[in-house]
């Protein structure tokens, strides 16, 4: 018995050791928090009860050259869910959210995804916007009442991008979205987070930052910050003094006349709609207006339309078959991206070049006949009989044409056409993805294909080793030398082809020049382009950098930065040769040419120079001889040019029928002249004689 009162003594003891050095360690641990950690752990405690939410700031205006809005923000409800501890809670408030908001694209399982899935777990996942008005104040107190089941859910006003004009100007002021990891890689984590907006197209895009004096001066605006207090379930229970203050982006002016724009856009519009009636290829078109004294760019569109507001307030998804259309391609900018077959528009480059070569004079006749002489025999569209230089624009003789390019060789009518800045891009600021055009010239062809058929050839040969290596193996001595004579032919043959080839390919041949000279055959430029070129003849051989942006102007209204003309080159030909050449252009809007009938409504002090063009497109599947574009170029005053116009609308088949018919809404509008009344469809639908 008393063995095992010890032995109980014992395990007691035992235990009570076990007690003092657990709750000893214990102990010691509280005072090592309390005291030594106690700085440490009361900042980690406020950490968690104060957090910084993000202010968003207002991003700048895009104006119109007279301070009209084509591009703002409006203010917005964003709504935000953070990432929570417990599983439960954070389920619970996917569910509520995703009830509350009651949207097809806002699932719990889509809201849940993207919380799953946002890389930054201490940042807020923002789940919708919600643009202010009656029903986006009612879901906001739906919200609000149920706040108790809605762990971690935050709202805040935000400003979003809006264009009060929808789709006006669309493809050339672009729009703004969500950054990606590639750009925020390339932009800096410290210059944007995971939730902000950057721009994605455009002048959106290619102003988002600008530099003056090594100062952001773009439209994008810097971020403000305000301190909350929050709870264990995120939600915010109070406001805190510190407040950083946003500061809202730079306001862009621009050069873009606001009303000639929607005029420009209109009048795009009502003729493809008419002709699509009668040709349904016809959807698209693309035109330039540009100030002829100082290279402003007035307006510019490109068509199908493509709105900005689609892709910044969820109307996107809905559009999807639209915005995905390989044959529409809105969102194309075709009056930059697009390179197009300028068609008898290029014929006063050819003019000048054999004018500025000594061997075509204003008084040379030629008599067409119907086509051009020389072999291939390139048909004129009519039969002119005797024509001369001026009356040769009037009717738009290719077979002149033709003579004059012949003349002047390919190697004039090169150095006219890059003075001129065709198949060199204009370099303009703010244009993204501008195309450099084609300017067909013997190095260029050399260039392209010589490689391939110097390739070609070495192929050839290395075949016919290997080939008769195998049979010569094979063969006894009498087999031989009929191989051996053979592989003889075999090889001439391919010798015969490699120089046909190359002649063919490589070689630049006569016929070619004929087809540049009227504007076909490898000929390609932008509709930016062909309006600068129209200007630089026009203005008498300066040739400026088209520009859009005017001025950036800061939040409190002060003028950052000015922009102006700058001069790119001057044209080296004799003013006299530009100023035949604008007489020729003349011709073409008076009695006799085939752009009469479009301006014999203007007063005669603005008359009217034009060139029509009817330009094979040069696509795949296209009947050569029945499918066109329609180009049109033309400035005013011819006296004292101001602007100058050049317009494409694709198998719109005759330019003074379809693109004319725009740049005359928009001389119209741009000099105050009231319209002649006059039926648009029948315009567009009429049948002139086809100039090519």
């Amino acid at each position: 018995m008393e063995e095992q009162r010890k032995k109980l003594k014992k395990t007691m003891n035992f235990f009570l050791a076990t007690l003092i050095l657990i709750f000893a360690g214990l102990g010691i641990r509280l005072i090592f928090l309390q005291v030594f950690r106690a700085e440490v752990y009361q900042t980690k405690s406020q950490q968690n009860q104060m957090r910084l939410l993000e202010i968003e700031a207002r991003r700048g205006e895009i104006l119109d050259r007279k301070n009209q809005v084509l591009a703002t923000s409006k203010p917005v409800f964003t709504i935000s869910l953070a990432h929570l501890d417990k599983p439960q809670e954070q389920e619970q408030s996917i569910r509520k959210l995703a009830e509350l908001l009651n949207r097809p694209d806002l699932t719990a399982d889509v809201i849940g995804e993207m919380v799953k899935s946002h890389p930054q777990k201490y940042e807020p996942v923002e789940i919708v916007k919600i643009p202010w008005g009656r029903e986006s104040v009612e879901l906001i107190s739906r919200i609000e009442e149920n706040r108790s089941q809605l762990p971690g859910v935050s709202i805040l006003e935000q400003p979003q991008r809006y264009y009060p004009n929808g789709s006006l100007a669309g493809h050339l002021l672009g729009f703004i979205g969500k950054i990606n990891e590639q750009e925020l890689s390339r932009y800096g984590k410290d210059m944007y987070g995971l939730n902000d907006k950057i721009g994605k197209f455009g002048l959106e895009k290619a102003f988002e930052l600008i530099y003056k004096d090594g100062k952001e001066v773009g439209l994008r605006g810097r971020k403000g910050a305000e301190q909350v207090e929050v709870n264990a379930r995120g939600q915010v229970v109070q406001e805190m003094p510190l407040v950083i203050q946003p500061v809202p982006g730079n306001t862009i002016k621009l050069t873009i006349d606001g009303k000639l724009q929607k005029t420009l856009e209109k009048s795009m519009d009502d003729v493809i709609s008419q002709l699509k009636t009668a040709y349904p290829k016809a959807g698209a078109g693309a035109a330039v207006v540009i100030n002829v004294k100082t290279g402003e760019i007035l307006a510019l569109a490109s068509k199908p339309d493509m709105n900005p507001n689609d892709f910044v307030d969820g109307t996107y998804a809905k559009k999807l078959d639209y915005y995905n259309n390989k044959n529409l391609l809105p969102m194309y900018n075709r009056a930059v991206q697009a390179a197009y077959p300028p068609g008898s528009t290029f014929k006063m480059i050819t003019g000048m070049a054999g004018l500025a070569s000594g061997k075509v004079k204003v008084t040379d006749s030629v008599v067409c006949s119907g086509a051009y002489w020389k072999p291939p025999y390139i048909k004129c569209w009519g039969v002119h009989g005797t024509v001369n230089f001026y009356h040769a624009f009037a009717v738009s003789c290719n077979t002149f044409f033709q003579y004059a390019g012949d003349k002047a060789t390919i190697q004039y009518i090169d150095q006219v056409a890059k003075e001129f800045g065709l198949g060199s891009k204009t370099k303009t600021s703010g244009i993204l993805g501008e195309s450099a055009g084609v300017l067909p010239s013997p190095e260029r062809k050399a260039e392209l294909n010589e490689k391939w058929v110097k390739e070609q050839y070495e192929d050839n040969l290395q075949t016919l080793e290997a080939k008769y290596k195998v049979l010569l193996a094979k063969a006894d001595e009498k087999e031989q030398d009929k191989l051996l004579q053979q592989k003889k032919d075999d090889l001439k043959v391919i010798k015969d082809e490699y120089r046909t080839n190359y002649d063919f390919y490589v070689k630049w041949r006569p016929y070619e020049t004929y087809n540049t000279s009227i504007g076909q055959g490898d000929n390609n430029y932008t509709m930016l382009q062909m309006a600068n070129y129209i200007a630089t003849l026009a203005n008498g051989g300066k040739r400026y950098r088209p520009y859009l942006l005017e001025e950036v102007i800061a939040p409190d209204g002060r003028v950052i930065e000015k922009f102006g003309p700058k001069l790119e080159h001057k044209v080296s030909l004799d003013p006299q040769i530009l100023k035949e050449v604008r007489r020729g252009m003349l011709a073409v809007t008076q009695p006799g040419g085939t752009a009469w009938s479009l301006f014999n409504n203007f007063p005669a002090d603005i008359q009217v120079a034009a060139k029509t063009g009817t330009a094979q497109t040069g696509r795949k599947g296209d009947d050569k001889n029945s499918e066109f574009h329609g180009v049109f170029v033309a400035f005013a005053p011819y006296d004292d040019p101001e602007i100058a116009y050049a317009g494409i609308i694709e198998y719109g088949r005759h330019g003074g029928t379809s693109a004319g018919l725009v740049a005359k809404a928009v001389f119209e509008e741009y000099f105050g002249i009231t319209p002649k009344s006059q039926d648009i469809k029948t315009r567009v639908l009429q049948s002139p004689l086809l100039e090519e």
